[in-house]
């Protein structure tokens, strides 16, 4: 017990992890408890798992105004799981595990933190993870980011361990010196290092990040850049091991769609949706925006639509009007490139404020209106600002976790600017982002001490 207590802070870190833990579960499962009126996507979710239990497949039903594969399945998957177990279409019962899921957010930042720059840096982390407003209220709605936050969080860790890298350094925090490496200390000391992992732990990020890829699809692509930061450092076989993880766990949905869908998907569709709405100049970069300004450009649209239609219904008659008998959704993707080859070839300018003010979108907020208060932008904003300290002096002193961390965070914002800039794209990484501001703001206390 007391060795527990010296690597997180003594008795007093402890039992503050402790209290953070208890403080940011019960948070969650209060707002899964009461519940909170879904958004558009957490009714799809929700109509998706109902159906999947009734056993009528995964579809969103005939009064739909999109194909269900435009979802992503890791999420009604997993809640049709729980209403099987639990004999019928609970969905308090699925927001209650999802809960106790999300919750492990927290203590991963608090681990990646630790390992980062010690436990003050874990504590800081997983203290801003547990209230953060965004997080906690889409755990009252069937939504896949809190999910999401806690498998890239855990992926991200077990890259850490799987690499072999001990990031606990009681000499001192990130950015106050330049100790010597865990292995080098010990060495000196007359301690014997631990042994690395085996290669076969590779394959436990790569189940994860699979995980993580079937509820936001965009993170398939991630974890290949991840593999490749694998493959620099650590060599081809346990990059290998990290893929075979994510295809055991993604090929099957893969090949489920080849026969459903009879072409090749690997995950979902929308994705020429997402790519048309996110280059679509007037709208100035707020996806709100594409359906309004697409009518108001094609006015014969309207007349063929109805007074309440959603942007799918809108953009599918666009698509259906420029190549007549092609797909939606590759049609949006080939008006989707041609509109990104002619911003950047003729309005150059133009086209760089719009990716400018879209990345300032998905990162300036959190994606619910309770992140636009005073008291709950400023956390954002000293999350974003002292994660960005944290990192920079992370890369100073362990270029390997910086070189990662800073990966997926450009990774996430190369999505949102090549694609819808939606908030919730960034919320996915607050985990991450948290764990360095806990480094940054200890950087930044042992530099005011000194």
């Amino acid at each position: 017990m007391s060795g527990i207590a010296a690597r997180n802070g003594g008795r007093a870190g402890l039992a503050l992890l402790v209290a953070i833990l208890l403080l940011g579960t019960g948070l969650r499962l209060g707002e899964a408890w009461s519940g909170r009126a879904p958004v558009y996507d957490a009714q799809g979710y929700a109509a998706i798992a109902a159906n999947l239990e009734r056993g009528e497949g995964f579809t969103l039903g005939s009064e739909a105004t999109q194909p269900a594969s435009n979802y992503s399945p890791g999420l009604p998957l997993f809640a049709a799981g729980v209403y099987e177990l639990s004999g019928g279409v609970h969905e308090r019962l699925a927001r209650m595990a999802l809960a106790l899921i999300g919750a492990l957010a927290v203590l991963f930042t608090y681990l990646i933190g630790r390992r980062l720059a010690g436990p003050a840096a874990g504590l800081i982390g997983a203290g801003a993870v547990a209230i953060y407003p965004a997080l906690l209220e889409y755990q009252g709605m069937l939504m896949g980011e809190p999910l999401a936050a806690t498998l890239l969080s855990g992926a991200v860790l077990a890259v850490l361990w799987a690499a072999g890298t001990d990031g606990h350094r009681p000499a001192g925090p990130v950015g106050a010196g330049d100790p010597p490496p865990p292995a080098v200390a010990k060495a000196s000391s007359g301690e014997v290092p631990p042994a690395p992992p085996p290669a076969g732990g590779w394959l436990i990020p790569g189940l994860l990040l699979g995980a993580l890829a079937l509820v936001r699809p965009e993170y398939l692509a991630i974890a290949v850049v991840i593999a490749g930061l694998v493959l620099v450092r650590s060599g081809l076989v346990r990059a290998a091991i990290l893929l075979v993880g994510v295809a055991v766990v993604v090929a099957p949905w893969t090949v489920r769609n080849a026969v459903a869908l009879d072409r090749f998907v690997p995950v979902s569709t929308g994705g020429g949706q997402v790519l048309f709405a996110g280059s679509y100049l007037p709208s100035g970069g707020d996806p709100e925006r594409v359906g309004e300004e697409v009518l108001e450009r094609h006015p014969g649209l309207a007349r063929r639509l109805p007074a309440d239609a959603r942007l799918e219904q809108i953009l599918a008659a666009l698509a259906a009007q420029r190549y007549p008998g092609m797909e939606s959704d590759p049609a949006l993707a080939r008006m989707g490139r041609e509109r990104i080859w002619d911003n950047t070839s003729e309005r150059p300018l133009d086209y760089a404020g719009f990716v400018a003010a879209k990345v300032w979108r998905v990162w300036a907020f959190g994606p619910r209106d309770v992140m636009r208060e005073p008291a709950w932008r400023a956390l954002h904003w000293l999350l974003v600002a002292f994660g960005l300290l944290g990192l920079g002096l992370l890369a100073r002193q362990r270029r390997w976790e910086a070189l990662l961390l800073g990966a997926i965070l450009l990774a996430v914002t190369a999505s949102g600017a090549l694609l819808v800039a939606s908030p919730r794209r960034v919320l996915v990484t607050i985990p991450l982002l948290a764990a360095l501001a806990g480094a940054g703001a200890g950087a930044l206390r042992a530099r005011i001490g000194h």
